[in-house]
C-alpha cells in the first residue's frame, strides 16, 4: 500500500522518481493513477498465439514464467499511483542494431526508479519494461539461469519483466500519460523523421 504520507510529501516523492526516471534517461515521465492501466488477457496470450514470440519460455521475465494479467490486477488494487517513462528515438533506430542498446536502457531506467521508490517507502513497487530480457542481458548464454537451473538471475538489478506479457495496453498507457504515439521532427540535416519510443512502468505501492 502507499505510505501513509501527507499530500504535499507524496506529492513530492512522486516527482522525484519522475525526476529521477529523466536522469537515468528516459525522455520523459509522467504519474498517472495506477487504476488507469488497462490489461487485456488477448494482449497476453499474444505471446504465445498465432505467431509465438521467439523469445517466449526463455527467460524467467516473460509468459510463460511470468503470473500473467490476473497477478498483475491484485498488484494494482493495492496501487494509487504508477510512473511511466518513455525513450524516444528515430524510428528507424527501431529496426536496427541500435534498439537493442535502447531497450537496455529502458530496463535500467525502470529498475533504477523501482529502486528509489523502494528507497522512499513504497516497498513493494515493481517496474515492468518492454522486450524481453533473454537477448538484452544474457545473448551470449545458452540459458536463463532462473528458468534453467532455478539460480539468481544474472542482471537482478537491471533486467525486468516485460509488459507484453502481463497483458499491458502499452497504447492506452502512452495516451493515458498525455503522449502521442507517433510523432514527427527534424533530423540533424532538417528533414522530417518519424519517431517513435519504447515504455516502461513502475508500480508504485
Amino acid at each position: 500500500m502507499i505510505p501513509d504520507k501527507e499530500p504535499n510529501e507524496l506529492k513530492a516523492s512522486l516527482a522525484h522518481l519522475q525526476q529521477a526516471a529523466i536522469r537515468f534517461g528516459a525522455t520523459d515521465s509522467a504519474v498517472i493513477s495506477s487504476g488507469d492501466i488497462r490489461t487485456d488477457d488477448n494482449l497476453a496470450a499474444l505471446c504465445n498465439g498465432g505467431y509465438t514470440c521467439p523469445n517466449f519460455g526463455l527467460a524467467a521475465s516473460c509468459p510463460p514464467h511470468v503470473e500473467g494479467p490476473e497477478q498483475f490486477r491484485k498488484w494494482q488494487e493495492k496501487s494509487r499511483y504508477s510512473i511511466t517513462v518513455k525513450i524516444e528515438l528515430p524510428t528507424s533506430v527501431m529496426f536496427s542494431d541500435e534498439r537493442k542498446e535502447v531497450m537496455r536502457l529502458l530496463h535500467q531506467v525502470v529498475s533504477g526508479v523501482e529502486k528509489k521508490a523502494i528507497e522512499s517507502g513504497f516497498t513493494q513497487s515493481k517496474a515492468f519494461a518492454g522486450g524481453s530480457c533473454k537477448p538484452l542481458f544474457c545473448e551470449e548464454n545458452n540459458t536463463c539461469c532462473v528458468v534453467a537451473d532455478k539460480l539468481s538471475c544474472r542482471h537482478m538489478d537491471e533486467a525486468r519483466p516485460s509488459m507484453s506479457g502481463f497483458g499491458i495496453d502499452v497504447i492506452q498507457l502512452m495516451n493515458t500519460s498525455g503522449w502521442p504515439v507517433v510523432q514527427t521532427k527534424q533530423n540533424k540535416g532538417g528533414s522530417p523523421e518519424d519517431s517513435s519510443w519504447v515504455a516502461g512502468l513502475i508500480l508504485v505501492f
